[in-house]
């Protein structure tokens, strides 16, 4: 390692992109071949499937003198990146569904990080960009929300604490399974703006940094947690002048000294708008190597990133030290998880159908009552229901397996989709409504990078508001659900029943059908 040239060093330390389905693309294949072929020190994985990206990457790491680092954002499973892996509920509903002292719900919880940590490894995949150990206590926030375990810092330390340890566990050689990161440090929770457009600010002093935000990291950091990944964020009370990802005082002062984090930090992907908007490329790497951090995330140009850094060393900015360093604890970390042991070893055949019950068990158990309960329901399958679906996302397939569910459990059954853009049928809605003795209220609005928020269009929400008023006046009972955001439920109090089913997967919207049919 020693015989290594400064340019492959800095190449150890950049992760850029690599799409799973454009991999069989010659053209495109080749491009990330040349980038190996020149040291790269790992990729983050986005799509694809488990027949054919594992073998893609098997390929690159044959070609590798060093072997890669993959990395994916599993927050919700394999099945969140790759066609074919099993999905799992968010990290908010994980948290409804299990009750932290009741040991079934425990072993619910361990069996589901067994089915990640197998499946994602063996994809090939070796370090997940989870759990998310952000306190979301901002109803506002348009970007972690259900992505968050909860509001409450002892809540996300437990189940932050499970994730870690459950991700991490010894793989089949005795080598660590995979690698867990903690973000978005120092917490990403408090802020109603998305840092993959704009850099938001969180105004909290030190006294409730130290209470709210930085516990769950400080615990991820006692429970052994391979890696922290660092959030643009702009952080007055740790520093007033640098966002986060260029602040020494926040990423070598606060964690790698103060919390005495040894292992890997990771900037979150350099080409967010929070930072690509205001600096350049080479700046952004170049700040985010002298700030601590040893993993430059998803930039534009993983070869321009590499320059930028070699210049930075050759000019003086930068020590050859302060490579190596980062160097040394990427070198580990591929060592822990059994990576320069080139052997092929045999797999155990993975059971998805087994994995899937365990998704729909989690699924059942997540659903929540903020209002009213089960004994609420109209009783029987022949009350006429009507179920509107309102969609943020002008995607009027969202709520798709709600209703087929309902059309096949109820026998007189009607449904209508309304996205934003759309012209509402005043007068379908109210013949509907006045015909119906149950009204189903579906909300879908997804948190997404740049969305801006993770609630719905006042105009979705007046078109709540009219259903809601006109199921009173006739009569009809009235049931909302909302498949996101738990706090869109606060809009619709006129409901009788108000349900938080934190995630919008296949296994929730067929648990809620199972829960209106009784």
């Amino acid at each position: 390692m020693n015989t290594r040239t400064l340019r492959e060093n800095v190449a150890q330390m950049v992760m850029p992109r690599i799409d799973g389905p454009r991999l069989d693309e010659p053209g495109y294949r080749s491009s990330v071949q040349a980038l190996i072929r020149e040291g790269m020190g790992g990729f983050i994985l986005f799509g694809g499937d488990i027949e054919n990206t594992p073998r893609f990457l098997r390929e690159f790491q044959g070609l590798a003198e060093i072997p890669l680092l993959i990395a994916s954002d599993v927050e919700r499973g394999l099945g969140q990146q790759l066609t074919g892996g099993t999905g799992f509920p968010s990290q908010r509903a994980v948290a409804s569904a299990i009750s932290r002292s009741a040991k079934k719900d425990v072993a619910l919880l361990d069996r589901m990080l067994e089915a990640v940590r197998v499946e994602t490894r063996q994809a090939g995949i070796h370090a997940v960009f989870s759990p998310v150990v952000d306190v979301n206590n901002n109803p506002d926030n348009p970007i972690i929300c259900t992505r968050a375990f909860g509001e409450e810092p002892d809540v996300v330390e437990w189940f932050g604490s499970k994730y870690i340890r459950g991700l991490q566990k010894p793989w089949g050689n005795g080598s660590q399974a995979l690698l867990a990161c903690a973000k978005h440090f120092p917490g990403h929770g408090d802020t109603d703006q998305d840092s993959h457009s704009v850099l938001p600010v969180i105004n909290a002093d030190r006294l409730r940094l130290n209470r709210l935000e930085l516990p769950p990291f400080r615990e991820a950091v006692k429970d052994g947690v391979a890696m922290v990944m660092v959030a643009h964020l702009l952080v007055p009370a740790l520093d007033p002048e640098q966002p986060t990802t260029f602040s020494k005082k926040t990423i070598t002062a606060l964690l790698r000294e103060g919390m005495a984090f040894d292992g890997l930090i990771v900037s979150d992907a350099l080409d967010m708008g929070a930072l690509a908007e205001k600096y350049s490329q080479e700046d952004i790497a170049v700040r985010a190597v002298e700030a601590g951090i040893d993993i430059l995330l998803h930039p534009r140009d993983a070869r321009l990133t590499i320059d930028a850094v070699v210049s930075a060393v050759e000019r003086g900015r930068l020590s050859a030290s302060r490579i190596q360093e980062s160097v040394d604890r990427i070198l580990a970390a591929k060592a822990r998880l059994g990576l320069f042991d080139r052997a092929e070893h045999a797999q155990p055949s993975i059971d998805y159908l087994k994995h899937r019950q365990i998704a729909q068990e989690l699924g059942r158990k997540a659903l929540a009552f903020v209002q009213g309960s089960k004994h609420d329901f109209p009783p029987g399958t022949d009350m006429a229901v009507s179920c509107f679906v309102l969609d943020d996302d002008n995607n009027s397939a969202s709520g798709n397996v709600l209703l087929q569910g309902m059309k096949e459990r109820f026998r007189n059954f009607s449904s209508l989709t309304l996205v934003p853009d759309a012209d509402m049928p005043a007068s379908r809605l109210k013949e509907s409504i006045q015909a119906s003795g149950c009204v189903v209220l579906a909300v879908f609005s997804r948190i997404s990078a740049s969305k801006g928020r993770s609630g719905i269009s006042d105009r979705l929400r007046n078109i709540g508001l009219e259903i809601l008023h006109s199921a009173k006046t006739s009569g009809a009972r009235s049931i909302v659900v909302s498949f996101d955001s738990p706090y869109i439920l606060d809009l619709f109090r006129e409901a009788d029943v108000r349900i938080a089913a934190y995630d919008r997967m296949a296994e929730i919207q067929r648990a809620v059908v199972e829960l209106l049919v009784g």
